[in-house]
């Protein structure tokens, strides 16, 4: 037996054995320069002609010499991921294949930039091409409409469609009309008239019915190719084609009768057991029927069916491969379920599974195993396919639907297949339920006593990747950390080991660990350096970035991040999710170190992707930007409800930061009142003690329980009670410098600033500004002497210039920026 390709049927058109009609439609659709329209689409119910129309369309153009790409989608292919893996593969076949890891650092693709990337192959596309998508009812996701308004608008005109659907599709009619690039053929138009009936009917038969036999099979069927075909079949087939019209019916019930009486009836007893047996089969060939079917007679059966054109279907050249039209395989498998035992099905189905699973029709085997009721068949396929499918963007999700067809029925897969399938709903960023999987996998292990060594250390950096994308940080800690003890000693992976260092940098920076949480990144840059992969190095540089961030030192660290990010940009484009992510961190560094106007360079990129990729920190920077940049106004890029939303798809603590972030621009702006009202919301007001409590159960770090205390703080503040507000700020004061945090202590010592202007203790204030001001020189911490702006401005213009005493050049020069943007914001004030 020959290789054959997996995708037989889906990547050409079919090679009918029937005769066909040339329509009034076809010739329409074209001009001297080939497809009239940039798109074509047939819109009908089954049975109207339309992969007929298609392909005698597509046998045209192709004779002309044009380019053209065909697809047949079926019920399976529901994702635009699976259509776009298949147009890809059409137009530039890319075999590599990522590391699990690696995918995972990559993350699930958004439909845009998935889109986008489809979008991009085709304008690099050296020849004009036409695109024919048969079958695209069976695609119902919901941003189908997203790819082809995509297709229909973005494209050069050089790229034009030809698209079958019995759906409606979700194509923006009205602008694609307007614009004149699209061209509709109805049900109306695919009918045949009496003219085309008579010529399919061919001369003999016309001549026995006459003109008033053609009206009336015109009249019965109306039009209707399937049905004309199906009264070709019965009534050429009768010895009296008048009578037998006059039993003729274009309902799919009659027909259904007719076609048993008129045609299958008339067929040898084996023929007919044969089809029944073969409607089983979703498509066909000798090698496939000789196993599943069986018997002395499978070729004989199968030549005698193609000989009377009955409704048998090539999907090859070579005529190899077969599948029953659709309406005719409907009506069999209805006719097998009382004419075949159940048993004689299954057996039929299983031994499918045994001529499909090594011939590599993988997906066929399983779907034969699970349709024959066999779950156990299926496991040992899913278990070694798991790996390239799990991997595959597109056919993830059906990896995921057939664990998931095993769970309802309360059994399970391998250990193996089970591990791809936490993998793959990581992947598709279904994070908690993945980790709900992980720990039954894990509990199984134990009770089964595995004893894997290679299986125990994959397991154990899934559970620590998991850990860190469900925002269980300690877990995740503990989990790689335990796991790079043992890899030293086992073996070296470096994408694992990258992810690992990542976990644990992570987990430092937010206990405000710094000089470990450099150490472990100098330790990933090293793995990632072995692992050569641009998303590693992406992730590893925006984890460093973050150390720089919680630490305060924005100088060195937007410079570094910046750096990579350029780099990484020309490789992989703007629409890469990881260029995205190291976007939204360091238009952080750029607020808060006053670069406003690079900020908003920045905030787009990282936009782009901010709900589909990246990690909660990382989008935590984003909004705090978002945030920062806000005047107040309703009217802005990003809405407070667009950022609720986004931060709601998030573990709880993004939505507790964005809340944090929130109050605190509040008070710069002078809402106070919004401030307490956020804050009351979240149980900032008046059940702190049991916030802070929840925050310590779920053990997220130091650095989410101070920025609650620095918005805590600067809510007191505000409200005049300064007695309470100077022991928590003491308090805080005495870790932000333990721990080296400098953005920290400078917002504290600026907050004591405004008690000590209060209170009319300008002596004190004026030290604590200078205090502020020594730890953010070098490090450019400038947006928090922003938000006090008022306050500064009266301190400055109160003071002599002889109490202002720095020890270096750059606080000095420091002190004197802080000024001018007094000056200019006092200005603008006053226009």
């Amino acid at each position: 037996m020959k290789n054959i390709e997996l995708n037989v049927g889906r990547s050409e058109p079919p090679d009918l054995l029937f005769k066909t009609q040339r329509i009034k439609v076809l010739e329409s659709l074209q001009n001297t320069g080939g497809l009239s329209s940039k798109c074509v689409t047939a819109l009908a119910p089954v049975g109207y002609g339309k992969t007929v129309l298609m392909t005698m369309l597509m046998s045209d153009l192709r004779h002309i010499g044009k380019q053209c790409v065909w697809l047949t989608l079926d019920e399976r292919d529901t994702s635009i991921e699976a259509l776009i893996t298949e147009l890809a593969v059409a137009l530039q076949s890319d075999g590599s294949v990522l590391h699990p890891t690696h995918a995972l650092l990559r993350g699930h693709d958004s439909a845009e930039k998935t889109i986008n990337s489809l979008i991009g192959l085709l304008s690099s596309y050296p020849l004009p091409i036409i695109i024919f998508i048969d079958n695209l009812q069976c695609c119902r996701d919901q941003d189908l409409g997203q790819l082809l308004d995509q297709l229909l608008f973005k494209t050069r005109s050089t790229v034009q469609l030809v698209l079958s659907s019995t759906q409606e599709l979700p194509i923006d009619f009205p602008s694609a009309q307007l614009a004149g690039l699209i061209r509709c053929v109805s049900s109306k138009e695919l009918s045949f008239s009496a003219d085309e009936v008579e010529e399919f009917l061919g001369g003999d038969l016309s001549k026995k019915l006459g003109g008033t036999g053609i009206a009336e099979v015109v009249r019965k069927t109306e039009g209707w190719p399937a049905a004309v075909r199906m009264a070709q079949i019965i009534l050429a087939n009768a010895g009296n084609p008048l009578q037998a019209l006059e039993t003729f019916s274009g309902s799919d019930e009659a027909l259904a009768q007719l076609l048993n009486r008129q045609v299958i009836s008339g067929f040898p007893v084996k023929v007919r057991n044969f089809l029944l047996a073969l409607s089983q089969l979703r498509t066909f060939c000798v090698d496939l029927c000789n196993e599943a079917i069986g018997g002395d007679d499978v070729r004989e059966c199968l030549a005698y069916l193609i000989e009377r054109n009955v409704f048998i279907i090539p999907l090859d050249r070579n005529r190899e491969w077969y599948r029953l039209h659709g309406l005719f395989r409907e009506h069999l498998l209805r006719e097998a379920e009382t004419a075949l035992p159940l048993k004689g099905r299954q057996n039929i189905l299983m031994r499918a599974v045994h001529w499909c699973d090594p011939n590599d029709f993988n997906r066929e085997a399983i779907d034969y195993a699970f349709a024959s009721g066999s779950i156990a068949t299926a496991i040992p396929i899913l278990e070694r396919i798991a790996p390239s499918f799990v991997r595959n963007r597109g056919a993830a999700l059906q990896y995921i639907d057939w664990i998931n067809t095993i769970h309802k029925t309360d059994q399970q897969a391998s250990l193996e297949a089970e591990y791809w399938y936490v993998w793959a709903l990581a992947f598709y960023r279904r994070y908690e339920q993945a980790r709900q999987q992980m720990i039954k996998l894990t509990k199984r292990m134990e009770q089964e006593k595995s004893s894997d060594s290679e299986f125990q250390r994959r397991m154990a950096i899934l559970q620590a990747s998991i850990y860190s994308l469900t925002d269980r940080l300690e877990s995740a800690h503990a989990e790689a950390s335990q796991w790079l003890t043992e890899v030293d000693a086992e073996g070296f992976d470096a994408f694992d080991m990258a992810a690992a260092y990542c976990i644990e940098s992570s987990y430092y920076t937010h206990t405000f660990r710094f000089v470990e949480a450099r150490r472990v990144l100098q330790s990933a840059r090293e793995a990632a350096f072995q692992a050569n992969s641009v998303y590693v190095d992406g992730w590893v540089s925006s984890y460093a970035a973050l150390i720089g961030i919680y630490e305060g030192s924005y100088g060195a660290a937007y410079s570094e991040l910046v750096s990579a990010l350029t780099s990484i940009r020309g490789r992989l484009g703007d629409d890469s999710g990881i260029c995205g992510t190291m976007a939204l961190i360091a238009a952080n560094c750029a607020v808060k170190m006053g670069l406003d106007s690079e900020a908003k360079q920045l905030l787009p990129l990282g936009m782009k992707t901010w709900r589909t990729h990246g990690f909660l920190d990382a989008v935590a920077c984003g909004i705090e930007a978002v945030l920062l940049l806000w005047s107040g106004a309703e009217d802005e890029q990003v809405t407070l409800a667009e950022l609720r939303r986004l931060a709601g798809a998030y573990p709880w603590r993004l939505s507790l930061m964005l809340s944090c972030f929130l109050m605190r621009r509040l008070l710069v702006l002078g809402r106070a009142e919004e401030a307490r009202v956020e804050a009351d919301a979240v149980g900032l007001l008046h059940n702190i003690d049991g916030l802070y409590e929840r925050t310590r159960a779920l053990r997220y770090g130091a650095q989410l329980n101070t920025l609650i205390a620095l918005t805590n703080i600067e809510l007191i503040v505000s409200s005049g009670k300064y007695r309470q507000a100077m022991p928590l700020i003491e308090s805080e004061l005495v870790l932000a410098k333990q721990t080296s945090c400098y953005v920290n202590t400078v917002a504290l010592e600026l907050n004591s600033a405004e008690i000590s202007l209060k209170v009319q203790n300008h002596t004190d204030a004026v030290r604590h500004v200078t205090r502020a001001i020594r730890i953010a020189a070098s490090r450019r911490i400038l947006k928090p002497f922003h938000d006090h702006m008022t306050m500064l401005s009266t301190l400055i213009q109160e003071s002599k210039v002889s109490v202002w005493g720095f020890a270096t050049e750059e606080e000095r020069q420091f002190f004197t920026e802080i000024c001018r943007k007094l000056s200019a914001s006092i200005q603008d004030r006053a226009h």
